[in-house]
């Protein structure tokens, strides 16, 4: 939704305020966020473990994070939603297209986010970046589409297969590196 709804074009959309659906935006973006710091906190909790750059970073955000319960959402909490998002390297996001959280640092970004950016551009989400972090749960269903994968490469024709194979591939590297490199939650404290 942002990137459609970009200031220039939809300033005061939908509300009489100055924020306009903005305000709403970060609302719906923060109660994600603060809602993937606790399956994380859940996950790491019921003995997963943890790999990547920013699994410290992660780990640091899901303490820190308040854990949403319901409440009347207020003007007040609108304006607590937009500082939740500023904390720069604390809001963690969940990816499932690319089977990973991203631990949001703008600098550190490879999504090549704008300036101003509070949240990561997901579909642009590349490997290497230094903001992600994986979970075992991640590296299995890495593991299981590229057992799809292979599966539809066995029915394409060649030239298409050829491609399949190695985004398998790259998906059971990624998963077989978070294997090696995983920590539990307590290793990182």
């Amino acid at each position: 939704m942002r990137t459609v709804l970009d200031a220039r074009t939809s300033s005061g959309y939908g509300s009489r305020s100055r924020r306009g659906i903005h305000s709403v935006l970060d609302v719906e973006t923060a109660l994600a966020a603060a809602d993937t710091a606790a399956r994380l906190r859940d996950r790491l909790a019921a003995g997963e473990r943890i790999s990547g750059p920013a699994a410290r970073r992660a780990l640091t955000a899901a303490i820190q994070a308040p854990r949403f319960e319901g409440r009347t959402v207020t003007q007040k909490f609108a304006k607590q939603a937009a500082g939740y998002l500023a904390r720069d390297g604390l809001v963690l996001f969940d990816n499932p297209d690319a089977s990973l959280i991203c631990v949001f640092k703008r600098d550190n970004a490879l999504c090549e986010p704008g300036p101003d950016a509070t949240a990561p551009n997901q579909f642009d989400c590349r490997p290497g970046c230094r903001n992600a972090v994986r979970l075992d749960s991640h590296a299995n269903e890495l593991l299981k589409e590229t057992d799809r994968i292979n599966q539809l490469a066995a029915l394409s024709p060649q030239p298409l297969a050829r491609r399949l194979r190695v985004v398998a591939e790259q998906y059971r590297a990624t998963a077989d590196t978070h294997h090696a490199t995983a920590q539990p939650a307590e290793a990182l404290s």
